[in-house]
């Protein structure tokens, strides 16, 4: 049986007199990948942050597990079991990799992020080689590690990520990408946002398209590879 994590109906976001997201339909069903794709500016990354609690939305529904959640704060939002990873990974860099990791379990037990630091080194072992390094000397892509390993840390329901690949060395969105297909395969469940669409659309199980507040295309990723306006807009020659 298919559960659904996230249900979201009309969801609108404004800033100021600029309506950034116009009423789109998402779902997120558990232990899937469900991709969000689309060019800057879009309206992915506000959809995410209406999601977590970071902007408020003008309109519409975001349920998670039936329960709505678009009226709660940030902070209620997280214990509830959805973590985000930001785009620009946004990490303290005078903190260490293992004081990072550990403010990301802000919402659990002990036993919890023990178990939390054990996922972390296993899906990432160069940050268990690095826990006591000072964060700002880490590569770009040791930085984006450490920002999926930091919300992995809240041992999520749903794993959020905001363009884990971007600015990367092709070798390393290879390896993110992998993990995070490995994080599904473990039973995670994941809404992705990325503008690389062919990577994306080769480990996710559903996708959505954006252009400019509004779902454009949708539907099984495998299928979207080969549908031709999503080809021409976003793919090119594959």
């Amino acid at each position: 049986m298919i559960t659904k994590v996230l249900t979201i109906k009309d969801l609108k976001i404004s800033y100021g007199a600029i309506e950034a997201v116009k009423g789109i339909n998402l779902e997120v069903h558990e232990g899937r990948i469900t991709a969000l794709l689309g060019a800057n500016g879009a309206g992915k990354t506000s959809t995410l942050r209406a999601i977590s609690g970071l902007v408020p939305s003008s309109g519409g529904s975001i349920k998670f597990y039936e329960k709505e959640i678009s009226k709660l704060s940030a902070d209620k939002i997280a214990k509830q079991g959805i973590a985000q990873s930001p785009e620009g990974r946004l990490i303290f860099g005078d903190l260490t990799v293992e004081e990072n990791l550990r403010i990301g379990a802000y919402t659990v037990n002990k036993r919890i992020m023990e178990q939390g630091f054990a996922r972390c080194y296993r899906y990432f072992p160069r940050l268990e080689e690095r826990k006591k390094q000072i964060s700002y000397t880490l590569s770009g892509g040791e930085l984006q590690m450490l920002a999926i390993g930091r919300a992995l840390m809240a041992s999520p329901k749903v794993l959020l990520l905001d363009e884990p690949s971007l600015g990367l060395a092709p070798l390393i969105v290879k390896d993110i990408f992998k993990i995070i297909n490995d994080i599904k395969g473990e039973g995670g469940t994941v809404l992705l946002v990325e503008q690389n669409a062919l990577q994306t659309l080769k480990i996710a199980d559903y996708a959505y398209v954006m252009e400019t507040g509004t779902i454009k295309i949708h539907g099984e990723a495998s299928e979207l590879m080969n549908d031709k306006r999503l080809v021409d807009a976003y793919l090119g020659e594959h």
